[in-house]
């Protein structure tokens, strides 16, 4: 059937969401530390003691597997003097050890060891009652690894109602793919002089791609790309010269946006981005890149596909750099929206203005900022 699209269209979000201090500390609030966040994938985690850190809008933690094989993750934090536990980007670990004091503490993130700290030195002092500060995972079906640093012993926010029937998509559990047997590869980082939601706006839209991106509009039927929206996520179907694209931008929250994963069923690549806030207008781009051992999959289409991605994100962290300059010069309040090639952005977009609006009547009502973590 002929999808009904509308022919109004919407102002984009102004200028001051892409710069604005108190806006980017009510984000911190309503976003950051309230939602789910899709973070990685487990095949990340192979191992019992495979660790990554992540610094996200100020929150630094890490994300690992115990001997329990649960992937679990705390804050980087140390309960004794506040010295990171860890400082490598990811590695493999039997326990949490801090270079401070020499406090110790298992992958379940009990405290084990402390030195010269005794029940005779300290009265009542016991290890076993001292925990890191954790951090509420989320593993879906298909090995999606997801993240809430609501401090709460239940997240305020469900998994199941922010992401609804997300992980159950036909293009995921149809696609014949052995989730079990992804495999990590690797990552690259680009730093980024912008504000987190202009490569979210980016990223939802391929309206930008005829002219920015010659590689994708060489290799990809623009005029099939589309976009569809089920519950709590986004996908964007086109039609490439090889395969079937399948984008899906996960947008139960803008959070969740902060993971897009790129499925190329045939080729056997997944590429999972991060946008990482780490000020109001500058962000830190992560690119995982993970091979799906599928039957077509080879190292050389692997090579070129990597290939590929690299220089369209290349071309996209210079869109956003070139962008957020005028954002921040007062001239530009904000803009129209396509109703068919941006309806991405549309939906990504109405989605920050509903979740902060939602935080700031709660703090009304509180009298008071909440924050969550």
């Amino acid at each position: 059937a002929k999808k009904n699209v509308s022919t109004s269209s919407k102002l984009s979000l102004s200028a001051q969401f892409y710069h604005s201090p108190e806006i980017y500390e009510l984000e911190r609030r309503a976003i950051f530390s309230r939602q789910w966040i899709l973070i990685s994938h487990s095949a990340r985690y192979k191992n019992t003691g495979d660790f990554v850190q992540y610094e996200m809008a100020g929150f630094n933690f890490v994300v690992l597997k115990n001997k329990t094989g649960e992937i679990v993750a705390f804050h980087n934090v140390c309960r004794h003097h506040a010295f990171p536990l860890v400082t490598k980007q990811s590695g493999h670990t039997f326990v949490l050890s801090c270079k401070y004091h020499g406090w110790t503490y298992n992958l379940g993130g009990q405290l084990v060891k402390a030195p010269r700290f005794t029940p005779d030195s300290l009265a009542g002092f016991e290890t076993s009652q001292i925990n890191l500060f954790s951090i509420h995972t989320h593993v879906d079906r298909n090995g999606f690894v997801y993240v809430n640093l609501d401090a709460s012993e239940e997240p305020t926010v469900s998994w199941e109602d922010q992401y609804g029937n997300m992980d159950q998509q036909k293009v995921l559990v149809g696609s014949g793919i052995d989730w079990t047997n992804a495999e990590y590869d690797f990552t690259w980082t680009a730093e980024g002089n912008f504000n987190w939601k202009l490569m979210q706006d980016n990223y939802n839209e391929c309206y930008h791609c005829l002219t920015a991106h010659p590689a994708v509009a060489k290799t990809t039927n623009l005029d099939t790309y589309d976009f569809t929206a089920d519950q709590q996520h986004m996908s964007f179907p086109s039609a490439t010269s090889v395969q079937t694209l399948v984008r899906l931008t996960r947008i139960p929250l803008i959070c969740s946006i902060i993971l897009t994963p790129i499925l190329l069923p045939g080729t056997g690549f997944m590429h999972l981005m991060r946008s990482m806030p780490t000020s109001p207008t500058t962000t830190r781009q992560e690119y995982d890149v993970y091979k799906l051992h599928t039957l077509a999959a080879t190292p050389d289409l692997h090579a070129s596909m990597t290939k590929f991605y690299k220089q369209v994100t290349a071309e996209d962290v210079e869109l956003c750099n070139l962008a957020q300059q005028n954002l921040q010069r007062g001239i530009y309040t904000s803009g129209l929206l396509h109703p068919f090639h941006e309806e991405g952005v549309m939906a990504f977009q109405d989605t920050v203005r509903r979740v902060l609006n939602e935080h700031v009547e709660c703090e009304e009502q509180a009298g008071r900022k909440i924050s969550p973590a």
